[in-house]
């Protein structure tokens, strides 16, 4: 497979301006996604009666409380801001620092365990980066090669490791 130069794998490298602007493509068409499903949202409110809300607390005796019409707006900016405040300072408080911890390694004699193989198939799996395993009919890895990364040019033969076979086990699996 060739490698899709259209994919960014760090798009940290691309430019600040490209990034704004991507990102404002991306918020308008989720606003016209959204505005789309209006009509399904207004008939689900509709349902639940939230018409009868709005003519109780605005629309009342054909007058409008002004009241109403100023401060729940009011209080849904002011949860707005104090939810972006929250989230903006976790990130300025938890910027460049790794919260998980590293998992450490498995040991080449843990993964010959865990998986029935000899040790020199498991340490052939632990040491590439893409591997072709081949496996018995009871998917124990019997040999393992090691494959490149596609780089455009023609790819090596694999190099494989390879235990020799025990003759028991094999016809045990037969």
């Amino acid at each position: 497979m060739k490698h899709d130069s259209l994919l960014i794998e760090r798009p940290t490298a691309r430019p600040l301006a490209v990034r704004t602007a991507w990102g404002v493509v991306t918020a308008i068409c989720w606003g016209l996604y959204a505005y789309l499903w209006l009509p399904l949202l207004t008939l689900i409110l509709w349902l639940f009666g939230v018409h009868t809300a709005v003519t109780e607390l605005y629309l009342r005796n054909n007058q409008v409380e002004p009241f109403m019409l100023i401060v729940l707006p009011l209080v849904a900016l002011g949860v707005a801001a104090l939810l972006t405040g929250w989230a903006e300072l976790n990130r300025a408080r938890f910027r460049n620092r790794e919260r998980r911890s590293a998992t450490p390694d498995a040991t080449a004699a843990e993964v010959a365990d865990t998986l029935g193989a000899t040790p020199v198939v498991a340490s052939a799996l632990r040491s590439g980066k893409i591997t072709v395993v081949s496996m018995d009919d009871k998917a124990r890895p019997l040999a393992a090669a090691h494959r490149h990364p596609p780089s455009g040019k023609a790819e090596p033969a694999p190099r494989a490791a390879a235990a020799p076979l025990d003759q028991d086990a094999v016809r045990d699996c037969r």
